[in-house]
C-alpha cells in the first residue's frame, strides 16, 4: 500500500472516529465527553500496539511471530521488517563478497599479510606461511617485524612513507629463495604486506652479469693483442695508401670495441659489487669538472665549443672518487659528443635544497625527442644510431651514470626539449655533502 493509501486510510479512520464520539457524546448528553472517551481508547489501542511490536523487536523481529496490527503502527511493523530482510540481504551479499576476497587472496602466489596501524598482523593468506613463515590464525596480534628479522625489512618497517619503494630480502623460511617486497597503506589504519618470489628473475640477473662479465674479460686480452698489431701496421711506411686506410678504418673500430668491453666490465662491477663505505673520500668535484672542461677545450673533439662554468670548490662530496669522475666525464662527453660545433654547454656544481649539491650539464644542442627520454640510460639505446657510432660512443655511458648515481644515493634527472637542449641534472643527498670553510664560487 502506496503512502497516499495509507494516509487517505488513516483520514477515514479518523473521521469514523469523530463520528462515533459525536454519537456516544449526544447519547450522553455530552459531545465532548464522547469524544474525549473515544479518543482515549484509541490511544490506548495504539500504545498497546507499540508494546507488541516493542516486545516483537526485542525477540528478533521474526516474521513468524508478528503482532497483529493496523494503520500507523502496522505500516512501522512492515516498514521495520522490511528494512530488516532489507539488511539481512545486504548482509549476505557482503558475506559472499568477503568470502570470494578472502579465498582470492589466499589464493595468491604472492604471500599477503594485513596489519594493522602497530604492525601487528590481523590476517595473512597461505602463502605468507611458504615465504615469510607467517601464519594467520596462530600469528594474529604478533607484530610482523618480530616474525621476520632481516634488518633491511624491520627498517622498511619502520619508514614512514615507503609506498612508493619496494625492497629485496631473502626469505626467512628458505635464504635461497629471494622475495620483492612491498607495503602499501589502505582503509583505516590498515597495512597491505605483499612479498613475492623473485629468485628465477634474480637468477637470470646474476647469470646475465657473470656471462658479461667473463665475456667481456675474454675478449679484453685478444683485442688488446689486435690493437697492438693495427698500431704497428699504421706506422709501417711501406704499406700503400689504399692499405693504410683500411687499417686506419680496422684501428678504429677495435677501439671502439676495446671501449665497449671496458665500459660492459664497469658496469658488472657497478651491478655486483656493492660500494664499499670504507673507502670513500672527500672529493673536490668542482676540480674534476674544470680538470674535464681543460681536457675537452685542448682535445679535438671539443675544442670548436663554448664552455660556461659555475663551481663551487667549497662543496666537497663524500663518495667513490673513480666514479665521480666517470660521472662528470660521461657528461661532459656526452653533451661534447652529440652536439655540433660553437654548442654552448653549461657546466654547474653548487648547493641545492635541503643542504644538498647538484651537478647539472647542459647544452642548447638539437635537445632529445620526448620518447627517447625514458630510455636513453638503458645498455645500448641510442637516439640516433648512425651519430653515435661516428662520435665513438660505446652506448653504456649513461647507463653506467645511472649505476653510479644510484649508488651514492642521488637522483638523476634528464629534461630536453627538440631544438632547445638537453640538461642533465644529478642531485646528491645532504648526507653525503661536505660544505669548507674557505669555499669559493668559481664563474668562467
Amino acid at each position: 500500500m502506496s503512502v497516499q493509501s495509507h494516509l487517505t486510510a488513516e483520514k477515514t479512520k479518523l473521521l469514523l472516529l469523530t463520528i462515533f464520539g459525536i454519537a456516544v457524546g449526544w447519547a450522553a448528553g455530552s459531545i465532548w465527553m464522547g469524544l474525549a472517551i473515544t479518543f482515549f481508547l484509541y490511544c490506548c489501542w495504539l500504545i498497546y500496539q507499540a508494546r507488541q511490536v516493542d516486545v516483537w523487536l526485542q525477540k528478533g523481529a521474526q516474521r513468524n511471530n508478528a503482532p497483529d496490527t493496523d494503520g500507523v503502527i502496522g505500516n512501522i511493523e512492515k516498514l521495520i521488517f522490511r528494512r530488516k530482510q532489507s539488511d539481512k540481504d545486504r548482509k549476505a551479499r557482503m558475506k559472499k563478497i568477503v568470502g570470494w576476497y578472502n579465498r582470492s587472496a589466499a589464493a595468491l602466489p604472492d604471500a599477503t599479510v594485513v596489519t594493522n596501524s602497530n604492525f601487528e598482523i590481523v590476517w595473512a593468506n597461505d602463502a605468507a606461511q611458504t615465504l615469510l613463515g607467517i601464519r594467520g590464525t596462530r600469528d594474529a596480534g604478533q607484530r610482523i617485524d618480530n616474525l621476520v628479522r632481516d634488518l633491511e625489512f624491520q627498517r622498511y618497517v619502520a619508514e614512514e612513507n615507503p609506498e612508493e619503494t619496494e625492497i629485496e630480502i631473502n626469505s626467512p623460511v628458505n635464504p635461497r629463495v629471494t622475495l620483492i617486497v612491498r607495503r602499501v597503506a589502505y582503509a583505516e589504519d590498515l597495512y597491505l604486506f605483499s612479498a613475492r618470489d623473485v629468485s628465477q628473475r634474480v637468477q637470470l640477473r646474476e647469470t646475465r652479469a657473470a656471462f658479461v662479465a667473463n665475456a667481456s674479460h675474454e675478449l679484453k686480452t685478444p683485442l688488446t693483442v689486435v690493437n697492438g698489431y693495427l698500431e704497428l701496421l699504421s706506422d709501417d711506411e711501406s704499406l700503400p695508401q689504399a692499405a693504410k686506410d683500411k687499417i686506419a678504418i680496422a684501428e678504429k673500430n677495435a677501439k671502439r670495441m676495446s671501449d665497449i668491453v671496458t665500459d660492459l666490465l664497469t658496469l658488472s662491477k657497478l651491478e655486483n659489487q656493492p660500494l664499499d663505505d670504507s673507502k670513500l673520500s672527500s672529493i673536490v668535484v668542482a676540480e674534476i669538472l674544470q680538470n674535464i672542461v681543460d681536457e675537452l677545450t685542448d682535445s679535438k673533439l671539443g675544442k670548436q665549443h663554448h664552455y660556461e662554468l659555475e663551481l663551487d670548490h667549497g662543496i666537497h662530496l663524500q663518495g667513490s672518487e673513480s666514479e665521480i669522475k666517470s660521472i662528470c666525464s660521461n657528461l661532459c662527453y656526452n653533451a661534447v659528443q652529440h652536439t655540433a660545433p660553437e654548442t654552448t654547454i653549461k657546466i654547474s656544481w653548487k648547493a641545492a635544497g635541503d643542504n644538498g649539491a647538484q651537478l647539472i650539464v647542459s647544452d642548447n644542442g638539437p635537445g632529445i625527442p620526448l620518447r627517447h627520454l625514458t630510455h636513453i640510460t638503458e645498455r645500448f639505446y641510442r637516439v640516433d644510431n648512425e651519430q653515435s657510432r661516428n662520435s665513438g660512443g660505446t652506448g653504456l655511458g649513461l647507463s653506467i651514470v645511472k649505476h653510479i648515481v644510484n649508488r651514492h644515493q642521488a637522483q638523476l634527472d634528464i629534461s630536453s626539449e627538440p631544438g632547445m637542449g638537453t640538461q642533465f641534472t644529478i642531485r646528491f643527498p645532504a648526507e653525503r655533502i661536505q660544505r669548507k670553510a674557505n669555499n669559493n664560487l668559481g664563474v668562467a
